[in-house]
């Protein structure tokens, strides 16, 4: 039998994957940079950059691209609009003493809460400062500050701004930051809708702390407090009118002078 060579040709439209190795070869050369411009060592050889941490540097790309990706599969940014977050992670993470890849974790939580463009970077950048200066993580950070913009909405708080007022309920009570950062979200949705600022809430929570209650304690007492002014049962309304009070009084009490008078009262 004679033998020969048989040649097989598999033809296919290669231009979509293309496309996407495209996209990843230019992310992975942008985060390359991006490590380039914290001092991360770089050699090159053959004409290709090679991170001197070798496997971890593959795997801090690898993860990078993941938190881009489910950015744009999970949320729905694409475009334009992902390159300007791909852009803020790779500046804002090494200028914060932070990697890239723990500012694009921190972005998903926050394009996650419904913030957008510059909103979203704003909350981005506070939380790695928050996080630089011992806060906690930056996704914890950005949780809370996300959960508190939205609650009073980016016309009356922003990222900054609550990042800030966390930092002075720390500063100012006996609480950990991770603790309280976690802590806090869950009375925001009851102390908006009662007309709490959100410095007031760091504030009851910092003056609570002092007493020596942690802050996940705190936190739930002040939403259990804050439940009842709120939408009170027939047993509390009977219960604070023996004392000479009413939900509608400590409502108006808010109000007026403030949380903490209330907690006073």
């Amino acid at each position: 039998m004679a033998k020969g060579t048989i040649n097989v040709v598999i033809a296919g439209n290669s231009e979509l994957l293309n496309k996407e190795l495209r996209a990843v070869e230019r992310r992975l050369k942008r985060f390359g940079n991006g490590l380039k411009s914290i001092g991360a060592p770089i050699f090159t050889c053959v004409g290709v950059p090679f991170v001197a941490a070798g496997a971890a540097g593959v795997k801090a790309a690898s993860d990078f691209e993941s938190s881009l990706s489910k950015i744009k599969g999970l949320v729905g940014i694409a475009g334009e609009d992902l390159k300007q977050l791909e852009n803020a992670a790779l500046r804002l993470g090494p200028q914060m003493g932070k990697s890239a890849t723990e500012a694009a974790e921190a972005l998903f939580f926050i394009t996650s809460a419904g913030l957008r463009g510059e909103g979203a970077i704003n909350v981005l950048e506070a939380s790695l400062k928050g996080a630089a200066i011992g806060l906690g993580d930056t996704k914890t950070i950005a949780d809370l500050a996300t959960s508190a913009v939205n609650a009073y909405g980016e016309s009356n708080l922003d990222g900054a701004q609550a990042v800030d007022v966390l930092t002075e309920a720390v500063r100012l009570g006996k609480l950990e930051p991770a603790e309280l950062a976690g802590a806090m979200g869950q009375v925001l949705p009851l102390a908006s809708n009662l007309g709490v600022s959100f410095d007031q809430v760091g504030a009851a929570l910092a003056g609570m702390s002092k007493t020596g209650t942690d802050a996940s304690t705190a936190s739930t007492q002040l939403r259990q407090i804050l439940a009842t002014i709120a939408k009170p049962t027939n047993e509390a309304e009977t219960a604070l009118a023996e004392m000479g009070l009413s939900a509608e009084g400590l409502r108006e009490q808010i109000r007026e002078e403030g949380l903490y008078a209330t907690l006073e009262t």
